[in-house]
Formats: structure tokens, C-alpha cells, sequence
């Protein structure tokens, strides 16, 4: 198929294709800049055999999506039609790489990051969802991990709106294995119509992509969609454990969950599944784990007090450190200030007590002498 543009192409009157990035079955992406102001932007095109409910919904989504403003979600910042039909949408211009080039270079990632990863997304979608807005393809290509103006890492989800038809499956072939990406990640449900689902779709696929994220590969794989689609609807995957050992049971437990065929028996919400992960996060991920929970109104387990062991979220305060509980020959000024202060206190008490005990004897040899 013949891209949609080429470099130098103006788009909408005011975006310059500057470079194409890559073209699929499915889609073409841009670097552009804007012609009036100082802006550079990434234009997808969304290609494909695309019906007219399709691109509506795309078209719908992505309007949608202009209202999403948290840090996790790459800002869509305009979307419209091609004179040809095609639909785009423009989002903010990135620096960094995405998680499906980072697994190519490295094959696999260490526990932590790749839980903190995924619960960055997870804050990304828990906001679409609250919009309303179900992603339906996520993948580690839609997983970006930007670098900030402070040279900082930040992973941002891309994509919202950009919603495609369900992969047709064929006998294999050439056009089969170009399908191939995105469907590695996509729920039975969604396989089989990009309409009848809801956000457990998208559950579904973070809980592949940290699959993939933790073992180095996917949980399915196939050499054609039509091998692939009867093992994602009736195979189960292999334990991530028996390829890699080291991935804690609750860890695995969680995973496979998030595979279940039935959407029943998934994590309800994707706060639900921040919140399965947040014993083995980092201290920015139980962050995350928060601010998933709180955009879709989920209950968050109280903070235990002092050195409590953690449960739940594992957000139980610092243990007191060893001078905070030091015997008093250690103390410092300041402690021993508070120390003298509370002896004077007591003597006071004592003396208090000791006039009072007087008084009643008195007014007991008193009373005695009266009768």
C-alpha cells in the first residue's frame, strides 16, 4: 500500500510532514512540524480496510482523547480526515524509545522496573477509563518511554483513539504475518470484534505485555494468525515461572489472572491490578498505585502505623530510626531539655499529692477530736 503522504507534504494546512517513520497494514507514522508555531508533533495515519463506523468511533475517540491531560498519556492534540478519507491523529513529538524496541535490545527486564512500568500505564488507561475510553491495543510499541526536559524517564501510553478492526484471520501468508504485533497482546473477546469489549480487554494486554516484560517473550506465539488466534481463545500460557524462576508466585499469580479467558475472572479494573502489583513495586510505583486507584474511585487499604508489617499496598510508614529510640545516656540537648522539663513536672505532682494527703489527715484528727 502507498503511504498516505510523503516528507514535505502539508497536512490540514498546517502540519509539514518533516520524515515518515514507518508504514503497516494497519497505519503510517509521521514527524511534522507546525507551520506557525515553534512545534514539533507525531501524526498517525490510520490505514487499513477501516468501515465508516470505524473511522466515526476513531474520529470520536480521539476527540475524546483531547480531554485526557495526565503525564501518562501521550497529549492528543488534534485529528481530522485526509481529502482521501484516511483519518489522523496528532499528538505531542517524543524523544525516548517505546517497550517493544527496549525488548529487542535487552530480551527481558528486571522485576521492579518492569512492575513500575506497567503500573505507569496502568495510571495512563485508569484515566481513559474514567473518560469512558477503552485503548483496546495496547502493546509494548504503544508504551513509550519518553525522556523528559530534566533527562528523567517518564513511560507514556500512545494510541488512545487509534482503535483498529480485529485482525482477519487467514490460512497464514505474508499479509497474516504482518498482523501480527498488536494481536499478540489482544484478549480472546477482542480478537474477535473491537466493538463488544470493555476495559478488561485492556487488562488483558498489560497483563501480556508484563508477561513479556518478565519471561522476554509473549504469552502466545505463533508463526500466522490463524495459528495464533485458537491459542490466545483456548491455550493456556506457559508458567512464567518455568521461564523464569525467579518471578515470585503472587507476581505469577497476578499475570495469569489478568490472562484468564473469561473476562470474569480478570481484575475488574486495571486499579484492581495496581493494586494486585503494589507489593512489589518501588516507592514511585505505590505513587502510581494510588493515582490508578483513586481515578477510578477504588478503595485504597489505610496506611499502617509505624513499623507495622506492610499489607496491602505496602505503604507502612518508616520504621523509627535507631537515635529516635536511643537510651537517654545518648540523647541529645534537645532530649535532654524534654527530659528535665518532664522530672520538674513530676516533682510538682509529688509535692501536690504529698499537700493533699496532709490536709485530709488533718482534717481527720479533726473530726476525731470533735466526737
Amino acid at each position: 500500500m502507498n503511504a498516505p503522504v510523503v516528507a514535505g507534504d502539508v497536512i490540514a494546512e498546517k502540519y509539514r510532514v518533516d520524515r515518515i517513520l514507518g508504514n503497516g497494514g494497519v497505519g503510517t507514522m509521521a514527524f511534522a512540524s507546525h507551520l506557525v508555531l515553534p512545534q514539533r508533533v507525531a501524526i498517525e495515519l490510520l490505514l487499513g480496510e477501516r468501515s465508516p463506523e470505524l473511522v466515526e468511533r476513531s474520529l470520536r475517540e480521539a476527540r475524546a482523547a483531547v480531554g485526557l491531560k495526565g503525564e501518562h498519556v501521550a497529549r492528543v492534540l488534534d485529528v481530522g480526515q485526509l481529502d482521501s478519507g484516511v483519518p489522523y491523529i496528532v499528538t505531542e513529538h517524543l524523544d525516548g524509545q517505546d517497550l517493544g524496541e527496549l525488548l529487542r535490545d535487552r530480551g527481558r527486564i528486571e522485576l521492579s522496573e518492569a512492575v513500575d512500568w506497567v503500573l505507569q500505564a496502568c495510571v495512563a488507561v485508569a484515566e481513559a477509563h474514567a473518560a469512558g475510553i477503552v485503548h483496546r491495543d495496547l502493546e509494548p510499541a504503544r508504551l513509550f518511554l519518553a525522556t523528559t526536559s530534566g533527562g528523567a524517564t517518564l513511560l507514556k501510553v500512545l494510541g488512545f483513539g487509534a482503535s483498529r478492526e480485529p485482525p482477519v484471520v487467514s490460512d497464514g501468508g505474508a499479509q497474516a504475518q504482518e498482523a501480527l504485533g498488536a494481536p499478540l497482546y489482544m484478549s480472546p473477546e477482542r480478537m474477535r470484534s473491537s466493538v463488544a469489549v470493555d476495559a478488561r480487554a485492556d487488562v488483558w494486554s498489560l497483563g501480556a505485555i508484563l508477561y513479556q516484560l518478565l519471561t522476554g517473550r509473549p504469552p502466545f506465539e505463533a508463526s500466522s494468525l490463524a495459528d495464533l488466534a485458537p491459542r490466545v481463545a483456548s491455550t493456556a500460557p506457559a508458567l512464567p515461572s518455568a521461564l523464569r524462576p525467579d518471578i515470585p508466585p503472587a507476581v505469577e499469580r497476578v499475570v495469569l489472572c489478568c490472562l484468564e479467558k473469561d473476562p470474569a475472572l480478570r481484575p475488574t479494573t486495571v486499579a484492581e491490578l495496581a493494586l494486585a502489583l503494589a507489593p512489589h513495586a518501588s516507592t514511585a510505583g505505590q505513587d502510581h498505585v494510588e493515582r490508578a486507584a483513586r481515578l477510578l474511585g477504588a478503595t485504597l487499604p489505610p496506611r499502617p502505623r509505624d513499623s507495622l508489617p506492610t499489607i496491602g499496598l505496602g505503604l507502612s510508614a518508616r520504621p523509627r530510626s535507631p537515635e529516635s529510640v536511643a537510651p537517654s545516656s545518648q540523647a541529645g540537648p534537645e532530649t535532654s531539655r524534654h527530659g528535665a522539663q518532664d522530672k520538674g513536672r513530676h516533682k510538682v505532682r509529688l509535692a501536690l499529692i504529698a499537700a493533699v494527703a496532709s490536709l485530709l489527715a488533718i482534717l481527720s484528727v479533726a473530726a476525731a477530736q470533735l466526737r
